[in-house]
């Protein structure tokens, strides 16, 4: 296997030091490194070599309400896969608009799904990344000085496919 590249958000990899970033596959870890971090977008691309991954298909537009498959290791644990639906698109205000770049999914995610793919569920390709999630924090009747940060369902931001090509393209990468 030679190199492959994971695309990810920024935010994620910000805090890993460099000399203990990895990543596995399956049984197989090997060392990483992250290549370019942008914050103006939140996506980050990491190198990894001496790993065989599948690559994916990039779909710059997805339909308002359509199934999506979001991927993802929430509290870098096991392999995650959640269904939902692109429950909002990147439009300028007041436009009512059916097909786009998605910019909201309903999917439930948790604290550590940020830069997992989000699939259409019909098509397979990758129509956007997580990017973060809204909370609800609850404070326990029982115990008032302690509380939960809840993620509130149908409220999951992704970055989209056309930011991502725009990212990609800053490195000289064209994506298929």
């Amino acid at each position: 296997p030679g190199r492959a590249w994971i695309l990810t958000t920024a935010h994620f990899v910000r805090t890993a030091p460099a000399d203990r970033l990895s990543v596995q596959a399956g049984r197989v870890r090997r060392p990483a490194a992250v290549v370019r971090r942008s914050e103006d977008s939140d996506l980050a691309l990491v190198a990894v070599d001496g790993l065989a991954l599948v690559p994916v298909t990039l779909q710059d537009a997805a339909r308002l309400g359509a199934e999506v498959w979001v991927t993802g290791f929430p509290w870098g644990r096991r392999l995650t896969v959640v269904s939902g639906i692109v429950s909002q698109l990147a439009a300028p205000e007041g436009d009512l608009v059916l097909e786009g770049p998605a910019r909201m999914i309903d999917a439930p995610v948790s604290y550590g799904a940020s830069g997992g793919g989000v699939f259409d569920a019909t098509t397979g390709h990758l129509i956007a990344v997580v990017e973060g999630y809204r909370t609800a924090r609850v404070t326990l009747q029982t115990h008032p000085e302690r509380t939960l940060d809840l993620p509130v369902p149908g409220e999951t931001t992704v970055i989209a496919v056309p930011a991502i090509r725009r990212f990609l393209s800053t490195l000289g990468l064209e994506p298929r």
